[in-house]
């Protein structure tokens, strides 16, 4: 009898090892379903951005989790000095997307799929995605947002100033549909415009650099655009392109 009793208790247990481990497995297996899904989500939105009238439709999968939209989350502050002068040229909220984890996955909290920690980026090869893992109030979440991107040119010459042109570039997502939904549903992503903002400044001394300086949801971040001059001074025309990106649940 105590050999039936012990058999028994170490087939229990046996079983009940197989059913966590095959649990935990399916459970990994989801998370990392669901960090592809969100990678696949941005670059359907990657293939419409900055032409107006696209879009494109995507399935969110159901990984255990839930699906958020928030448009008024990730303000954005952009503040451009030459530490003589200072202008606030954009502030406004960018919306973010947030894949929220039935489980999470020890170590991954913090991990950037794509992008990096920088509030404000310059340069051709720079992304202005922000993918990435963080540690939500109950679960992990994968947290979809844009940063902003500057660069600069010489553009010509007027009266013997130089004419540099600095653009800042923004994606918004502040025009999609808030919702808070299981996942298992399609969602559109479409440019529903393209919308510039320019401002000249005339200056009459002479400068070496412009600094572009963000402040993202709170993390903030400068970079430092070269400007041509002579000795009468410079003209920078400084133009924000922001391309509004809505995100919308549709039935196919």
């Amino acid at each position: 009898m105590m050999l039936f009793v012990s058999l028994m208790l170490i087939i229990t247990a046996t079983y009940y090892i197989a059913v966590t481990q095959i649990s935990a497995r399916g459970q990994l297996l989801n998370f990392y379903a669901a960090k592809q899904s969100m990678i696949g989500l941005e670059n359907s939105i990657s293939s419409v951005l900055w032409s107006p009238g696209t879009s494109q439709v995507y399935f969110v999968n159901d990984f255990g989790g839930n699906f958020e939209i928030t448009p008024t989350a990730k303000t954005l502050l952009i503040n451009i000095t030459d530490n003589t002068f200072t202008d606030t040229i954009f502030n406004s909220p960018t919306g973010q997307a947030v894949y929220k984890l039935a489980t999470a996955e020890p170590g991954s909290s913090g991990l950037y799929l794509k992008g990096d920690t920088r509030a404000i980026v310059n340069g051709s090869i720079s992304t202005m995605t922000q993918l990435r893992i963080v540690t939500g109030e109950t679960s992990q979440e994968i947290v979809l947002s844009y940063r902003p991107l500057a660069s600069s040119t010489v553009t010509g010459l007027s009266s013997g100033k130089p004419i540099n042109t600095i653009r800042v570039y923004v994606i918004s997502m502040s025009l999609s549909q808030s919702l808070t939904l299981p996942s298992g549903f399609y969602l559109k992503a479409k440019c529903a415009s393209v919308v510039s903002d320019i401002r000249s400044y005339n200056l009459s001394y002479q400068i070496s650099a412009l600094q572009v300086k963000a402040a993202l949801d709170g993390i903030n971040g400068v970079v430092s655009l070269p400007v041509s001059s002579s000795s009468l001074g410079t003209i920078i025309n400084v133009e924000v392109l922001v391309c509004n990106v809505q995100l919308q649940r549709v039935k196919v």
